[in-house]
């Protein structure tokens, strides 16, 4: 039995982690929501395979390999598995970026770039499942010929018939690293070009030179839709706050024409309500088909960077057929899930909850590998930048009352480890979660808080001696309106609070590298 028929026959196939329930008036149905970021990562680019799945590939393992998730959901990764490690040694042994994950002729692909450890030699790579499990182990088939440097590429076929791959790169003639193109040609096969290359980017705007005085544009992807042939791509510098979407439509017949190709003279999609540098993204319909949505990411510093976490926001279509996505949504703002999102389901009773990763889904640190499990333990490193607030949320179950138990320690820092319970909208950042949080501080409390998003208010606390790398059991129980927990059966906090009356469990670090071992919940 492959892989991914084992997972959809197994309880796995709700996995949507992010969800909270909005608060209605009385007979009327709630709305599941979410909130942005929804997790860390860069370039998102999503399929739908041929079981309805969402499929993605991301870089891992500083850029040295490639992991590819199955989600039934938009907001949420799902399920990861290592596909493809670089080579130690050779001219694709680094700097793997940017993958995309296709399926076409039968056959599951994913088109991707690498180098020998300098940037000025990158080039195109394909990929090849061993097999017909798209979570699987992956080949390297070679490199498709350019005449240079080379990132960012994408397939598709176009209304001709014909097959066409579209790149990034550095023109002829122009200083290296100076500038990027966007450049198309027809393929012969999955792996080599036919025919004449074309440079689609001669024209720049002045919104798509910031970092780049010559001009950036990469991240590109083909949309055919209401008759027309559209790409959207990245532009400008993606470690600037102006990194955005361009969008460009083939208005003549010929695809290999650059002057077929016309740009919008202003950004498709750009920086607003405090999200900086949005874009490198994809257009993928929500699950039941009936809603378009643009993933895509952006910079969690304000003055831009490449510490990036991925976003969504719902496209439409105007009256003569163009995408339009408006402004970015404001993170923690809660926003009404993609049409047909699997629901929280009501969670079962859980023992060793650590022995599994595929249980959880990872709201962390994106520049530093910082969640791990390991030997039935969860290690957080949340002290590598407070301002996530890491957390690791089971996923896709939901729990009223129940008693938790597990072990915790503080190894390092100056903050707090613990767990949160019935929340709402978890998204990436220290606060950005709705829900309570029970955590043992380092300079010696145990804090009982309630969370609206945006800050933590305490509901009650008591002094408790507290050891860097000493593990304490920690017991929580909610029924009703009570919530109670205990350290070691000793110390012990208690509130009477109605606001929340279910959720998701997770377990967060702020501030301090921590570990977890022994997960359980009963409901």
């Amino acid at each position: 039995m492959s892989l991914m028929r084992t997972l959809c026959c197994s309880g796995l196939v709700c996995l949507f982690a992010l969800f909270g329930v909005m608060g209605t008036a009385s007979g009327q149905e709630a709305k599941q929501t979410f909130v942005n970021p929804i997790y860390a990562g860069q370039d998102p680019y999503l399929m739908k395979g041929p079981d309805g799945a969402y499929y993605q590939a991301s870089s891992i393992n500083k850029d040295r390999g490639i992991a590819v998730y199955r989600s039934e959901g938009l907001a949420t990764r799902g399920v990861r598995r290592v596909v493809y490690r670089a080579p130690d040694e050779g001219p694709y042994r680094a700097e793997v970026w940017a993958p995309e994950i296709h399926y076409f002729d039968g056959k599951w692909w994913i088109y991707t770039c690498a180098d020998d450890g300098n940037n000025a030699n990158h080039r195109m790579i394909v990929l090849q499942a061993e097999t017909d499990d798209p979570l699987g182990n992956y080949r390297m088939l070679g490199e498709i010929k350019t005449p240079g440097w080379a990132i960012d590429g994408t397939v598709s076929v176009f209304p001709d018939g014909k097959r066409y791959c579209i790149w990034s790169a550095w023109p002829d003639g122009v200083p290296a690293d100076s500038t990027q193109h966007l450049f198309i040609s027809e393929m012969e096969t999955p792996t080599k070009l036919t025919g004449p290359i074309v440079d689609l980017s001669k024209k720049m705007y002045p919104w798509e030179t910031a970092g780049r005085p010559s001009g950036l544009n990469e991240g590109a992807q083909v949309i055919h839709r209401n008759g027309k042939t559209m790409i959207i791509y990245a532009a400008s510098g993606s470690w600037t706050p102006d990194y955005c979407f361009g969008l460009m439509t083939l208005e003549g017949k010929d695809v290999l024409d650059a002057a077929s190709w016309v740009k919008q003279s202003e950004p498709w999609f750009s920086k607003a309500n405090d999200v900086a540098g949005p874009g490198h993204g994809c257009l993928i319909a929500s699950p039941d088909g009936k809603e378009d949505w643009l993933v895509f990411h952006s910079s969690i510093d304000p003055q831009g960077s490449w510490n990036r976490c991925v976003n969504l926001k719902q496209v439409h279509w105007d009256s003569k057929g163009m995408p339009v996505a408006g402004k970015p949504t404001k993170w923690s703002d809660a926003v009404e899930v993609p049409s047909g999102e699997p629901a929280l389901r009501p969670g079962d009773a859980i023992q060793d909850g650590f022995d599994s990763a595929d249980r959880w889904n990872l709201l962390n640190f994106f520049n530093g590998n910082t969640v791990r499990f390991e030997n039935g333990e969860l290690q957080i490193r949340g002290d590598a930048d407070r301002r996530f607030g890491d957390k690791a949320m089971l996923r896709g179950v939901s729990y009223d009352d129940f008693e938790l138990k597990t072990a915790l320690r503080i190894e390092a820092g100056e903050g707090s480890v613990g767990v949160v319970v019935r929340v709402q909208n978890a998204g990436i950042g220290r606060f950005n979660f709705s829900g309570y949080v029970v955590e043992l501080t380092a300079n010696g409390e145990l804090i009982l808080a309630r969370c609206n998003g945006h800050k933590l208010d305490t509901l009650q606390k008591t002094s408790v001696k507290v050891e860097t790398g000493k593990w304490y059991e920690l017991t929580v129980t909610a029924q009703g309106d009570t919530i109670t927990a205990s350290l070691g059966g000793d110390a012990k906090v208690t509130a009477e609070d109605s606001r929340f009356q279910g959720g998701q469990i997770g377990a967060r670090t702020d501030g301090v590298k921590a570990g977890f071992k022994g997960f359980s919940v009963t409901p």
